[in-house]
C-alpha cells in the first residue's frame, strides 16, 4: 500500500478484554451524585425540623418544672402558714 494512503488511515483500534468490568459511564456517576445529594439535603432538611422539635420540647418541660415549683411553692407555704 503506498505511505500516501496509509497515513490518511485512523488509528488501530485496541483489542477488548471481554472478561473486562465496564468501562465507567459518567452520566451514571452523576445521577449517583445528584441522588446522593437529594438524599443529603432530605436528611438534613429532617435534621433541623427534629431540632426545632427537639428545642420546642425542652422549652415546653422547662415551662412547665418553672409551673409545677412555683405550684409546688405555693403549696409548702399555705400548709405552713
Amino acid at each position: 500500500m503506498n505511505p500516501f494512503f496509509k497515513s490518511m488511515q485512523g488509528p488501530k483500534k485496541r483489542a477488548v478484554d471481554p472478561n473486562a468490568p465496564p468501562r465507567p459511564n459518567l452520566l451514571s456517576h452523576e445521577k449517583t451524585i445528584k441522588e446522593t445529594r437529594v438524599t443529603l439535603e432530605e436528611l438534613q432538611s429532617e435534621n433541623r425540623q427534629l431540632r426545632a422539635r427537639i428545642d420546642a420540647l425542652e422549652s415546653k418541660m422547662t415551662s412547665q418544672t418553672q409551673y409545677l415549683q412555683a405550684l409546688h411553692n405555693t403549696v409548702t407555704a399555705r400548709s405552713r402558714g
